[in-house]
């Protein structure tokens, strides 16, 4: 996902997002495959035009949609942002000389289906993926036991499975809620989060 956020001169602030994600593996001799895909657009606008919206923030409900498609394999998903310096947005320009470089946890992010199969619940910020990462789906440090979508407590879902079969647990959305505040410097500003899907081998 790409975030921009730009500052105008005289002090009001806009914040500009889009997102872009698609990571796939396939393993021909275990005819196994995992893949995650984009469902929804790849940008995503947040402006910051009054003072009010600073203070106060934008929420953005289903800002992210994604598909997940398992063949034949138990499978991790995570997230983080990727950034040049980690933990600091990358700096495109700067309109102004006061103020503090954004951190990528200023942005919150809630995922969720519709049979709360995420691990992660309510909103968290967001973590360099470079120290840090939001496991979704399983541990990708480590071997996860069966969680299937037909159990009675689906939590974790991690067999093989399809959005188009069960998208209750094969499809995520993600919220996203932004509060900037006023002391940053002005300018414009890049992010990417990147979320990834891996086999739990």
């Amino acid at each position: 996902m790409f975030i921009n956020q730009k500052y105008t001169k005289n002090g009001f602030r806009s914040l500009v997002a889009g997102l872009a994600m698609a990571l796939s593996f396939q393993n021909a001799n275990a005819q196994s495959s995992v893949a995650i895909q984009l469902a929804s657009a790849t940008n995503v606008d947040f402006t910051f035009d009054t003072f009010e919206k600073l203070r106060t923030g934008i929420f953005i409900a289903n800002a992210i949609t994604f598909n997940i498609e398992a063949t034949g394999t138990r499978w991790d998903l995570y997230m983080g942002a990727v950034t040049t310096t980690p933990g600091l947005w990358d700096n495109v320009q700067l309109y102004g000389t006061s103020g503090t470089a954004p951190t990528v946890d200023m942005i919150k992010l809630r995922v969720h289906n519709l049979s709360s199969t995420p691990l992660i619940s309510g909103f968290v910020p967001l973590q360099d993926i470079a120290t840090s990462t939001l496991d979704i789906i399983g541990n990708h440090n480590a071997t996860d036991v069966d969680i299937n979508c037909s159990d009675i407590n689906p939590a974790g879902t991690n067999t093989a499975g399809s959005y188009t079969t069960d998208p209750q647990c094969y499809q995520f959305r993600v919220d996203l809620r932004i509060v900037p505040g006023t002391a940053y410097t002005p300018g414009l500003y890049t992010l990417q989060i990147e979320f990834v899907i891996a086999p739990d081998l």
